[in-house]
């Protein structure tokens, strides 16, 4: 079941034009992950809290479609899905719309792979196993 997070765009995150400059979709994907493993650190910040102990979960892969722009000021959800989740990595499914009208903005896919501080593959924390069964997403 996708998990979602609200967000409200910032002036910041547009271009010249006033429009969401793309590469801040893939942002805002790295919030709803953050969002999404909150419990695995028990309220906590989850990339910080493995950053702390010597791991990252830097992206690997990653695709999206653009539909509809977002503007500065513009309320969004993002819904977060793991849809495939293995011993070192996982993918997740992501979709962006208006929160005022439901009209999609965005979605795609984004892979990640948890490595030591040696940028080696390591074993995803049971917590994360945890999070993604009691979400119901990606079986093991």
């Amino acid at each position: 079941m996708a998990h979602t997070t609200d967000i409200t765009v910032d002036w910041g995150d547009t271009d010249a034009g006033g429009l969401i400059y793309y590469p801040r979709f893939f942002h805002f994907v790295v919030v709803g992950l953050n969002d999404y493993f909150t419990p695995a650190v028990d309220g906590g910040h989850p990339m910080e809290a493995y950053r702390s102990d010597g791991y990252l979960l830097p992206a690997v892969e990653a695709s999206a479609s653009f539909h509809s722009p977002l503007r500065a000021g513009d309320d969004a959800t993002i819904e977060t899905t793991v849809v495939r989740i293995g011993d070192t990595s996982l993918t997740v499914a992501f979709s962006v719309t208006h929160r005022s009208s439901g009209e999609a903005a965005a979605d795609g896919e984004v892979s990640f792979v948890f490595v030591d501080s040696d940028f080696e593959p390591a074993s995803l924390p049971e917590s994360f196993y945890d999070c993604v069964r009691k979400r119901g997403d990606a079986n093991e």
